[in-house]
């Protein structure tokens, strides 16, 4: 070997080395301008142009991480989670100059198209427990007692927590961990989620990558398989029809998977192209701190875990100035207030809905939870809306519930933090606002 190939080789593997440290480091400027001396010392090197790409994605710059991860794509085809992640940037590229937003309408006009919504949704893993760890059959019993509310809907949603996926293995948590949680559903679920009547779901939380980018892969294809809606990674958007009507939900989480809950602007910017080509557009968002002590909305930025997980209220109302008519909440695993905002519906946490034998167990807040009812104008407008009070029982299945709990806590909570624009509860469920 040539005294200057060894020297060219040389040069390569310095900046290459030095520049994954600075990525260690978080000194993303310094690992751009390593990464791409790199790079470009030896333009056939995919791994050099593979970690460019994500100096660029973290400084947002997302044409640079676009053009990188092209170059990629050229040279190594079949470099795992390049699909995933090349799609990505290319959908964030496309939120840089978002449409403009248009007016939103106050008069409700048109036709009418009714919802059915509920909160975080994980039907059983068989990761750790096994099939101890699940439902019998596919699930079905899991949605026995409450499906009949989401079929009499045009439009059912729930959260799904956890991928759905067939033996990929996680590398999530630990081997001992015990505050570290992992999910994985089988596919065969989707029939739970069929004859419950489900249309819409999102795929945006902090379990959406419990499997990493195959898992994410693995829930869109096995919904896509079956007819139901998702939104949930970058450029993700759940698109159906009812009659004439068209809908468009964009779903937003604090990850690198999705939209982010801290960034207003990329919200909008979805929001405002979902609503270009869409009649009603939905807004589902992961975000908000945990568990019983985080059942108020603060009006400011919440962690959870260490993670910044949103101011929400202003990301709900910024994503209906952008042009969304009905925001949909969940990830505290408790109920949370609910608003009409420019005469939008905005639920800040639907609460728990089923974590079958994992969480949301009966007791305490995280086991009383509702299924929300709302009828909207083909514009967006509500029109009505209704509560369904529901109880999870020792196992985290949903039943109806008969003391009617969960209208008690969205009255309670949405009279105290939103005296002006929270909606009252009347005490069968109908929900009323000025």
């Amino acid at each position: 070997m040539s005294w200057v190939l060894l020297l060219t080789l040389a040069a390569f593997a310095g900046p290459y080395e030095e520049g994954v440290e600075a990525m260690k480091r978080k000194d993303f400027a310094t690992a751009e301008r390593l990464l791409s001396q790199a790079a470009h010392s030896d333009i056939t090197n995919a791994a050099a142009f593979w970690e460019l790409g994500w100096a660029y994605w973290m400084q947002d710059d997302f044409a640079g991480a676009t053009e990188a991860w092209q170059t990629v794509e050229r040279l190594d085809p079949d470099r795992p989670e390049l699909a995933h992640w090349l799609g990505s940037s290319r959908a964030r590229q496309g939120l840089e100059k978002p449409a403009p937003p248009g007016q939103v309408p106050l008069e409700a006009d048109g036709l009418s198209v009714s919802f059915a919504a509920a909160g975080d949704t994980m039907m059983g893993s068989d990761l750790r427990k096994g099939s101890r760890g699940l439902a019998p059959g596919n699930g079905e019993v899991i949605f026995a007692d409450v499906a009949d509310v989401f079929q009499a809907a045009d439009v059912a949603f729930v959260n799904i927590e956890g991928p759905l996926a067939d033996g990929l293995p996680s590398t999530k948590c630990g081997p001992t961990s015990t505050s570290c949680y992992a999910f994985r559903t089988p596919t065969r679920y989707t029939a739970a989620l069929t004859s419950a009547g489900i249309d819409l779901v999102s795929l945006a939380n902090n379990h959406a990558f419990d499997l990493g980018a195959a898992g994410q892969q693995s829930s869109m294809d096995a919904l896509d398989a079956v007819g139901i809606a998702h939104a949930g990674r970058y450029g993700d958007v759940g698109r159906l029809s009812v009659g004439e009507v068209s809908i468009a939900m964009v779903a937003a989480h604090s990850g690198s998977c999705c939209l982010n809950v801290n960034d207003l602007a990329e919200v909008q910017a979805a929001v405002a192209l979902a609503d270009a080509e869409a009649d009603i557009v939905i807004l589902s968002f992961h975000g908000g701190a945990e568990g019983s002590g985080a059942r108020h909305v603060p009006g400011k930025l919440e962690i959870a875990w260490g993670e910044h997980r949103g101011d929400v209220r202003a990301l709900a109302r910024a994503a209906i100035d952008a042009g969304a008519d009905l925001v949909l909440g969940h990830g505290p695993h408790v109920l949370r207030a609910m608003e009409v905002y420019r005469g939008r519906l905005v639920a800040y946490s639907l609460g728990n809905f089923t974590g079958y034998k994992q969480f949301g167990r009966s007791g305490g807040y995280g086991g009383t939870t509702v299924i929300l009812e709302a009828e909207l104008a083909a514009n967006g407008v509500l029109r009505s809306a209704r509560l369904r009070p529901i109880a999870l029982d020792a196992d985290s299945v949903p039943k109806p519930d008969p003391t009617g709990l969960g209208l008690a806590h969205v009255r309670e909570l949405s009279a105290s933090d939103f005296p002006e624009t929270g909606v009252s509860v009347a005490e069968d469920g109908t929900l009323s606002w000025r």
